[in-house]
């Protein structure tokens, strides 16, 4: 086998190893099903109801899960394979830019990182806006430099403008890229040129006529996506010392990113690209590409994360460049004055680190499970864990009413729970969300309400998290209301919740 392998050249050994691992990831979640996450329960439940805008994200995550539904035929499989799928691709276009930038073997050792950072078998599990973000930035970043090195390539710029639409439907972090391009030609002496090129402008910043549809549903809609974005720039924790709260979510940060990106590959992706930064000026056009759609975001990130609480997957896109750029590093295309070339040394220990960590992430839920252990506290699948049983047992209790096919559904609590039960149970439901306050607070209270669909004057079932009772403003909704049962689910090995479950007579309101 190693001799066979050792015949095939740099660039049939990277495709050899992107195609096993999506056969391998495809081959994983069809043999081993587990529960959607709660935002991909929430997604597919906006693929029932496509629009051009949504509560908290740009509309392609809706229209994704439309596409994957339909092709999947409403299996959890189709999901999971759309993501392997996307983050495939994502590496193969990534490979390609690696190519042109520094050669087969460098894209060849690139590819070997890439599978070895956990991150990347996250991705390629779960259908939520980053998989397909990856893979639309990926090709701006390959289409953007072809752009450049290949000028009069008919066919380049119109796909950029195409990947550049398609992220900022995407994720609002797609729109740094045009930015990042323009700062690039400016500070790049070779390519500086470009910036005479009207049509590139047209690409690079005409892609944003792709947010028009999104922006006319949030002038419809009062800016809801505007104000819940607002909120991830908030600082909070208005108690206790500042500067504690945020040098704790600073470090707690930086913890994220190092489990993700594995301890050693991360350290050096992290260094090389604000090492690098000290020497944006004096290095090839290649390096420069890298550091500005890397390195220069990244620091922001740092400067930001001192400010505030940030989410660990925000600076994924960011992280793309610097994966090039630790493996040109250990291919010897490149040194900076840190880290130091001796560290070199230490790659074998970073893919065993690291494949590790992936290899951890794929099998340590069935290990936990053979043990009794599932939803231990290191178990990678604990918050997807127990949403089938609750379901479940509200489908029995369910099935006892006969006149189950006319009787509404309706969840109380976090989103999450309508979510899953629209998802889970065998109808597949419309499921109505009450918030529980006055505030939109998901794409739930954005949809028409029971009322609207028809429902006045007939009965709900409702799931209630816990085992008091309805709220009296909700329980005001309905003439009169009748506790049918409760149950417990054992979430994982050490944790239950109980949950409650009502039936509600002859619907009147809906505050």
């Amino acid at each position: 086998m190693r001799r066979a392998l050792s015949q095939l050249t740099f660039c049939q050994q990277a495709y050899l190893l992107i195609a096993f691992s999506l056969l391998a990831r495809l081959l994983y979640v069809a043999f081993y099903p587990v529960n959607l996450a709660g935002d991909e329960a929430y997604y597919w439940d906006w693929g029932r109801r496509p629009d051009y805008g949504y509560y908290s994200k740009p509309p392609l995550i809706s229209w994704l899960y439309t596409a994957v539904d339909f092709i999947g035929r409403g299996s959890l499989f189709g999901i999971r394979a759309a993501a392997a799928i996307f983050s495939s691709l994502a590496l193969l276009t990534l490979h390609r830019l690696c190519l042109d930038l520094f050669g087969d073997k460098t894209a060849r050792t690139m590819v070997l990182i890439a599978l070895a950072i956990p991150a990347n078998a996250v991705l390629s599990f779960f259908l939520t806006i980053d998989a397909p973000l990856m893979l639309w930035w990926t090709l701006s970043l390959w289409l953007f430099w072809r752009s450049l090195r290949s000028p009069t390539s008919w066919w380049v710029l119109p796909c950029l403008f195409l990947t550049l639409g398609l992220g900022h439907l995407t994720k609002q972090m797609m729109m740094a890229f045009p930015v990042l391009a323009v700062l690039y030609l400016s500070i790049d002496p070779a390519h500086r040129r470009s910036l005479r090129r009207p049509e590139l402008w047209l690409v690079l910043f005409g892609s944003y006529l792709s947010l028009i549809p999104p922006l006319i549903w949030n002038a419809q809609h009062d800016w809801i996506t505007f104000t819940h974005t607002k909120h991830h720039f908030e600082t909070g924790r208005s108690e206790g010392s500042m500067v504690l709260a945020r040098l704790e979510d600073f470090i707690s940060f930086i913890g994220t990113q190092f489990g993700a990106l594995s301890p050693i590959f991360g350290f050096a992706i992290l260094a090389l690209s604000l090492s690098g930064l000290f020497r944006l000026l004096r290095v090839t056009s290649a390096l420069r590409y890298l550091l500005v759609f890397g390195g220069i975001p990244l620091a922001g990130m740092l400067l930001l994360a001192l400010r505030q609480e940030l989410q660990p997957n925000w600076p994924a896109v960011f992280y793309l460049p610097g994966v090039i750029l630790v493996a040109a590093w250990y291919e010897k295309q490149f040194a900076f004055a840190f880290p130091p070339t001796s560290w070199r040394i230490f790659q074998k220990a970073g893919y065993g680190l690291g494949f590790a960590l992936v290899a951890y992430f794929y099998f340590s839920p069935m290990v936990f499970a053979a043990m009794g252990q599932s939803g231990h506290i290191a178990d990678p699948n604990r918050r997807l864990l127990g949403h089938d049983l609750v379901v479940a047992e509200f489908q029995k209790i369910r099935a006892t009413q006969t006149d189950a096919d006319s009787v509404c559904v309706i969840a109380l609590g976090h989103r999450d729970s309508a979510s899953h039960l629209a998802f889970l149970l065998p109808d597949q439901p419309r499921v109505y969300r009450w918030p529980g306050s006055s505030r939109i607070e998901s794409q739930y209270e954005m949809w028409p309400g029971p009322l609207e669909d028809g429902w006045r004057g007939k009965d709900a079932m409702i799931l209630l998290p816990g085992e008091g009772d309805l709220p009296k403003a909700f329980a005001k909704a309905f003439a009169r209301t009748e506790r049918l049962a409760t149950f417990s689910v054992a979430l994982h090995s050490k944790a239950t919740r109980d949950y409650a479950v009502y039936r509600g007579y002859d619907l009147q309101t809906w505050p």
